[in-house]
């Protein structure tokens, strides 16, 4: 359907430029005209570029890119799109300044000028992007109350303290397990997800499509909403500084927190948004380049995985030797669309015939990431240690898109803890927004994050979850307030 829709706008383009080509026109008219053709070309080509990224059009990680920019990430992997974009905007800044200079013979009457601006209008009205735009901004439903459903911050000690190991696998979804899809896939963390306890129904939600998003919904309780006007994120000093999550609640309990990340710490403002939000030490591609060898660990994006997770795992054994209590959160890179990043010494593990690249890196990861966590379990403090392996967000599109669009997608969740041996499912439906809560119960605290709810609680309801779910777009007004509008009392206790 989506595909005939964009066919017809672009059939309704077509047609408004020939009608006006030949139809005389004052010059006011060759503006509005050119002002409307370049404006509804425009959105094809950012849906189109869109749809190339994130699978799914024009969403909240797109404009979040467009305001505060793409430092630090890796443009070689996209040349192809890069120079299809400027391309098409020099095709069309050429066709523009014809329409402008045209001397040909008019073939129709002056009315045909007033059906070209409908024409265009109405192709402008129908294309997806124009729909994705409006249930970004302007669609509201007010019949809900933002705050009947979002919690203060609190945080309740009920048990003993454990420290916290959280894995954000990029883009490693849950639907990446299923056999009938990738038979034999994922098979070191289904080990470790039969001596956990697993979330099966973890659905991603508006505002928590690509990383930054989904740390700050897993953490802070909200989806990533960030206002038209805000200043500049280069020239801020915090990150959505009136909500607070896990980072600034386990610092209020003792706990020292670090986080290790391979990449670019100014890509999507990673290291503003930790260092806000209370921890202690934040590592990426900066200070971790220093301490490598050579540039065999480094590739497009940042760090390999595999010495990244070897630095947190020695940091891992300092802070159980000489802290009470830490939190240490990582992010892995080698799963990153649209291709992956498999590290030097894993480049012979390949899936099947090793012809789909994203699917060779999925099987990378899942060793790379399971050998960490076994030398975590298998030392002699795991007792004392909670881990959480769970994605960032949903796949983007990468080489294997086209059997991931057709499944029933959901972000892997799961948590490891001392005393489980035995594999516990929860199908209850939940999101990113919840996991902040959730990981709080196996710590030794009970929590209230935001709009996050935990989901082993018995007096919370998959309907809840979902009304939730069902109106985060329509409490954008007030979830942008936490960039620094409201009082911070306001917000925690």
């Amino acid at each position: 359907m989506i595909l005939f829709v964009i066919g017809l706008s672009i059939l309704l383009i077509i047609l408004a430029f020939y009608l006006f080509l030949n139809t005389k026109s004052t010059k006011i008219g060759k503006i509005v005209f050119n002002i409307l053709f370049l404006f509804s070309f425009s959105l094809h080509i950012m849906l189109l570029v869109s749809y190339y990224f994130t699978g799914e059009g024009i969403n909240d990680a797109v404009l979040y890119h467009i305001k505060y920019g793409l430092a630090g990430a890796s443009f070689l992997e996209y040349w192809k799109i890069v120079l299809f974009t400027v391309i098409s905007f020099i095709l069309i800044f050429f066709i523009i300044h014809y329409i402008f200079n045209k001397t040909k013979k008019h073939k129709f009457r002056h009315l045909f000028i007033y059906i070209s601006f409908i024409v265009i209008s109405l192709s402008i009205v129908i294309n997806p992007a124009s729909y994705d735009l409006y249930n970004i901004y302007l669609n509201r439903n007010r019949e809900v109350n933002f705050n009947d459903y979002y919690k203060s911050p609190s945080i309740e000690k009920i048990g003993e303290s454990k420290n916290l190991i959280y894995i954000y696998a990029e883009s490693f979804e849950r639907t990446y397990f299923d056999e009938k899809l990738f038979p034999g896939l994922v098979t070191e963390l289904k080990k470790l997800e039969n001596r956990s306890t697993y979330f099966t129904d973890i659905r991603q939600v508006a505002g928590t499509s690509w990383t930054i998003g989904g740390m700050v919904s897993s953490q802070l309780g909200i989806p990533l909403f960030t206002p038209i006007n805000n200043k500049d994120m280069k020239e801020k000093d915090d990150f959505l500084p009136i909500a607070k999550g896990v980072g600034d609640l386990l610092n209020k309990e003792g706990y020292y927190l670090t986080f290790y990340g391979g990449a670019d710490l100014k890509f999507q403002e990673k290291g503003t948004f930790y260092s806000t939000h209370k921890f202690d030490e934040i590592h990426g591609l900066k200070d971790l380049s220093k301490k490598i060898d050579s540039e065999k660990n480094l590739n497009n994006w940042g760090i390999d995985d595999d010495k990244v997770l070897e630095f947190a795992y020695n940091r891992f054994l300092e802070l159980s030797a000489n802290k009470d209590k830490f939190g240490m959160y990582l992010i892995t890179l080698g799963t990153h669309h649209p291709q992956g990043h498999i590290p030097k010494e894993y480049r012979n593990i390949m899936y099947k015939d090793g012809s789909n690249p994203i699917l060779n890196a999925i099987k990378a990861s899942d060793i790379i990431i399971s050998e960490f966590v076994n030398k975590i379990l298998n030392s002699k403090y795991a007792k004392d240690t909670v881990i959480v392996i769970a994605s960032d967000h949903l796949a983007m599109r990468n080489t294997a898109f086209d059997r991931l669009e057709d499944a029933k997608r959901r972000n892997m969740f799961m948590i490891l803890t001392p005393d489980q041996k035995q594999p516990k499912k929860i199908d209850k439906r939940g999101s990113t927004l919840d996991i902040g809560p959730t990981i709080l119960s196996f710590l030794g605290y009970d929590a209230q994050i935001g709009l996050g709810r935990n989901l082993l609680a018995d007096n919370i309801s998959g309907y809840e979850i979902k009304k939730i779910h069902d109106n985060l777009i329509s409490w954008k007004a007030e979830i942008k307030k936490f960039w620094g509008e409201l009082a911070e009392d306001d917000i925690i206790d």
